[in-house]
């Protein structure tokens, strides 16, 4: 016998509350430009996906056939929370290498990608009421996950005028005492802007006087062209154990899909990262730890090939996109975009709709073009759309050719 019970009114039904600070979180326009384009291409319509920061090079075969290696061998198992002692210790050698930190396995976290490290990171370090201050134009997830955590992001932004350089006297003018860290990203996605040793040497001043840390994304570290050298803020001796450096397989080794990103920190912050992590997702994939241990490890020779090969695609891209009438763009030192203004289109129209911005910019490239890029505003810079010069050399010839005419027709 069943048993309702009434209370005697006929109530209308309330829904259950949601989480409200999820509510006010943005989606990723990455991943949801991504998915409208798939959409698009499943249902049969030919569009080019100018858009994800996804290498179109397979994964190297030594680095593949170690994952293979560690299935048939059955290493399939949960490992250490804080990830395989080979790998750290093969991250720390390679942070003391290339990047002259002065780090040890108690200082390095294996995560599942670049994104959890930042995660974890910005978690372990910020209270409610903490300001975080994130340099635009900026990776999409900076400002939400700062808002996650209960903070909030302060955005400095830059110019493509000064080719998205940081103006110190400004920057300096932000900080307050509730200012908790900096994010900075070099090389920058969506800018491709390589911060040079000087500008590394006044943000660590600035880090040191105000006593903050400093969460540095070098995810794209190896993707540099025009002889530009990669500087590490954390190989400054006086700020090191203030500086939160972060890394992964994805961008250099065309990893994407294998999700192993590592942080670099003093030991206090990684005993609380490792902390959130074992309550989130325990350790990072078993077989992906045994290829990233290769891909640091082994032969280092299609990185570079990959790498010649993105400067080449570079310099196509720019020569291309500065062709058309209205386009301006600052020159990427790194990673694998490009960055175009396309300020001098809105206003303009189309089929009756007013282009009033980089969302309706983007929307109409997917309508009338049938490529895919991503709106400068997902990244804080809303006269910009990014396209990326990672997909194939064919795809990118037909994409820019597509963008050509679409933005001269409005012309």
């Amino acid at each position: 016998m069943n048993c309702i019970i009434n209370s005697g009114e006929d109530r209308e039904f309330m829904p259950f509350t949601l989480s409200s600070k999820v509510q006010g979180i943005n989606e990723s326009q990455t991943i949801a430009i991504t998915s409208l384009a798939k959409k698009l291409i499943s249902n049969g319509i030919d569009v080019i996906s100018l858009n994800a920061g996804e290498p179109d090079f397979p994964t190297p075969e030594n680095v593949k056939n170690a994952a293979i290696n560690a299935i048939q061998n059955n290493f399939t198992k949960y490992t250490q929370n804080e990830g395989i002692p080979e790998l750290r210790e093969a991250v720390a050698e390679k942070f003391r290498r290339d990047n002259n930190l002065d780090v040890h396995l108690d200082n390095i976290l294996i995560s599942s990608g670049g994104k959890q490290s930042i995660y974890n990171a910005i978690l372990s370090i910020c209270n409610p009421g903490d300001e975080v201050i994130v340099i635009a134009p900026y990776y999409v997830s900076y400002p939400e996950m700062v808002r996650l955590a209960n903070a909030e992001p302060v955005i400095f932004q830059t110019n493509e005028e000064d080719d998205f350089h940081i103006d110190f006297a400004k920057f300096g003018q932000l900080f307050s005492n509730r200012t908790k860290a900096i994010i900075i990203n070099s090389p920058s996605n969506p800018t491709g802007t390589v911060y040079e040793e000087d500008e590394m040497t006044k943000l660590a001043e600035l880090a040191l006087k105000h006593n903050v840390y400093v969460i540095s994304d070098e995810i794209y570290e190896k993707i540099i062209f025009d002889g530009k050298k990669h500087y590490s803020i954390g190989s400054i001796k006086e700020v090191a154990r203030q500086v939160i450096t972060i890394n992964g397989v994805s961008k250099a080794y065309a990893m994407t899909g294998w999700r192993i990103g590592f942080m670099a920190a003093n030991e206090e912050i990684i005993k609380l990262s490792s902390k959130i992590q074992s309550q989130v997702t325990s350790n990072p994939s078993s077989i992906s730890q045994v290829a990233a241990l290769e891909a640091i490890t082994g032969s280092q020779d299609q990185v570079d090939i990959m790498r010649q090969e993105y400067e080449r695609r570079r310099d196509y891209t720019c020569e291309r996109l500065l062709k058309i009438n209205g386009i301006t763009m600052s020159k990427p030192h790194g990673a694998f975009y490009a960055f175009p203004s396309v300020k001098r289109f809105f206003g303009r129209s189309y089929k009756g709709n007013e282009i009033r911005n980089s969302l309706d910019i983007s929307k109409f490239l997917l309508d009338e073009a049938r490529v895919a890029v991503v709106p400068g505003t997902a990244f804080g810079s809303n006269d910009h759309i990014r396209i990326s010069f990672a997909s194939s050399a064919d795809d990118l010839d037909k994409g820019l050719t597509r963008i050509t005419k679409a933005l001269d027709s409005l012309n």
